[in-house]
């Protein structure tokens, strides 16, 4: 679930879905596009090319019967008929009707007339007989493929449009799919980020109004007794600096502005630091803190990786009884960081992997003296963490203490 905290992702998967829809409704109108040629070209080629082959067949074949008519008609009348009709025959072709055909339709016509001046041998109305017919079957057998081609033809681009509304209904499904979750996805960061900023507006007015309690209390004690609530009002000063600056670095971390520095840092600088920052907190609060030497080093950013391991060490003396241990080892292609402490290891709800703002945990051995907590330190640190692509693992012993693993890239 990491990789779906950064918003760039989401973008990322918005812009998707919008090119899917794009596409989809480029491909429903090509679709129907597709299908209106089909139509077209079945209505306005196939449907009148078939019919003139089949007209041309027919005007053959008459002539044929008209030219039997007049070569074996002893009556000059029944001649005279059949040369009317052949000439009908002859000279009602199409403009789709090809050259050969029509050709050979105007010498049968011309013979016809030549068999209807005189009585003629039957013999010699043959060939040109056996010439019809050859042109008409050729023109059947025309008809027949032509038929055969465009019904192929057509079936061939019904199964691709056929295919192609499986693979945009398909599309459509997935585009919904994907509006679905990233709306889920940004639902649940719209609730968050509305349960961040109403919880830290009500804790900033509680701690506002407290400050104005104790000024107006310093304005009434004595002189001597005002150096008492002038430290509480510091106290609480510094209270809401730490909470201001904690709820400051949620809202970068969520920043899409906020863009990890990734570089070569050495482990050893960091612990040193870390070290240097809380060896005084550890030794007030009697917790034997100890870093483990390393030369380690990883790709990482420095700043953000420091501010994640000041939260863990920071927690780690606030819940630990007596003992807090900070080490890094190198397992394959990955560093190891390890924060180890003895204390009432994590609440069940935290390990579940919520770690939700203002969740905190309870019965700390110095809750109250090490400064009451916000519940924004494991929010920081899991935002950090998805920040950096780096890896948290968990493994607490309730009673016994916790150990918290942050893997990144050596």
């Amino acid at each position: 679930m990491r990789r779906w905290k950064s918003p760039w992702v989401l973008y990322v998967f918005a812009g998707i879905s919008i090119v899917i829809f794009s596409g989809l409704s480029i491909g429903m109108l090509s679709l129907q596009q597709k299908i209106v040629v089909v139509t077209n070209e079945t209505c306005d080629l196939l449907v009148p090319r078939f019919l003139e082959q089949i007209r041309a067949v027919r005007n053959l074949e008459m002539l044929v019967q008209y030219g039997n008519l007049a070569a074996k008609a002893k009556d000059p009348a029944d001649r005279q008929d059949a040369a009317f009709l052949a000439a009908y025959a002859a000279a009602n072709p199409s403009n789709l009707t090809d050259e050969k055909t029509k050709i050979l339709a105007r010498e049968a016509y011309k013979e016809i007339q030549v068999i209807s001046l005189r009585e003629r041998n039957p013999a010699e109305w043959k060939p040109m007989q056996e010439r019809l017919i050859s042109r008409a079957d050729e023109l059947a057998v025309d008809a027949g493929g032509l038929v055969t081609r465009c019904a192929t033809s057509v079936r061939y681009d019904a199964v691709k449009v056929r295919n192609t509304a499986i693979v945009l209904t398909t599309l459509f499904t997935i585009g919904i799919a994907i509006m679905i979750i990233l709306g889920r996805i940004l639902y649940m960061r719209i609730q968050a980020k509305g349960r961040l900023f109403n919880e830290a507006s009500h804790d900033l007015r509680q701690r506002l109004h407290g400050m104005q309690l104790l000024l107006n209390a310093a304005q009434r004690v004595a002189v001597e007794e005002r150096s008492h609530v002038m430290s509480k009002v510091k106290s609480a000063t510094t209270d809401l600096q730490r909470y201001l600056n904690n709820f400051l670095e949620i809202a970068r971390l969520d920043s899409v502005m906020e863009k990890p520095n990734f570089e070569k840092i050495t482990l050893h600088k960091i612990f040193q630091r870390l070290e240097f920052q809380f060896e005084e907190t550890a030794v007030h609060f009697g917790v034997d803190i100890k870093f483990r030497s390393t030369n380690l080093t990883c790709t990482s950013d420095e700043r953000i990786i420091s501010k994640l391991l000041e939260n863990l060490v920071a927690n780690a003396i606030k819940f630990s009884k007596s003992r807090v241990l900070v080490g890094a080892r190198q397992r394959n292609s990955k560093v190891e960081i390890w924060v180890l402490d003895n204390g009432i290891g994590m609440p069940s709800i935290l390990r579940n992997g919520s770690y939700a703002e203002f969740v905190q945990g309870k019965n700390a051995p110095k809750q109250e003296a090490f400064d009451r907590g916000f519940g924004l330190g494991l929010s920081i640190v899991v935002r950090s963490a998805g920040l950096l692509g780096a890896q948290l693992k968990v493994n607490s012993n309730p009673g016994r203490g916790l150990a918290i693993c942050v893997v990144l890239n050596s």
